[in-house]
């Protein structure tokens, strides 16, 4: 089987993750307006709402400013996240494939996992092999990771 070749790519702030928080944050904000219009008596509903739509949005927005940097490495074995002096073997899962830009979910053997928004714009060369390497069958061994392996449904 063919194996992807090795391929290293700089991860940081993504243009489709800072247009699509602020779209989700602003369309929340809408339906907050309508719903206080909307309802008739302004009772304890619309004000939970408001609240929740706060909190929940100035979360996103203080993960917006503060976006994972670093590099994803594909050494030909395995995968690799690399910040600063930190070196760590991931796991990446494809969340959403924008053709431009991803969202990934890196999987450690230990640890928090960690979401990344790898872009199109970080590195155009190396995007196409970056994106060969994340869609190898070969580059995500099951095998070992048997909670994957007794979820999906050819086990």
């Amino acid at each position: 089987m063919y194996n992807a070749p090795a391929v290293t790519y700089p991860v940081g702030r993504s243009r489709f993750q800072t247009g699509l928080t602020l779209a989700v944050v602003l369309s929340g904000g809408l339906v907050q307006v309508v719903w206080w219009q909307l309802s008739a008596a302004h009772g304890v509903g619309p004000l939970l709402g408001l609240l929740l739509w706060l909190v929940t949005g100035n979360w996103a927005l203080w993960h917006l400013r503060r976006p994972a940097l670093g590099q994803l490495v594909w050494d030909g074995q395995s995968w690799l996240w690399c910040s600063g002096m930190t070196r760590q073997v991931v796991e990446p899962q494809v969340i959403i494939d924008a053709q431009h830009s991803l969202l990934l979910c890196l999987h450690p053997a230990s640890g928090a996992t960690r979401w990344v928004w790898p872009a199109h714009q970080a590195q155009p060369a190396r995007w196409l092999a970056l994106r060969r390497a994340l869609f190898n069958p070969a580059a995500h061994s099951l095998a070992g990771d048997s909670t994957r392996l007794a979820a999906s449904p050819q086990a």
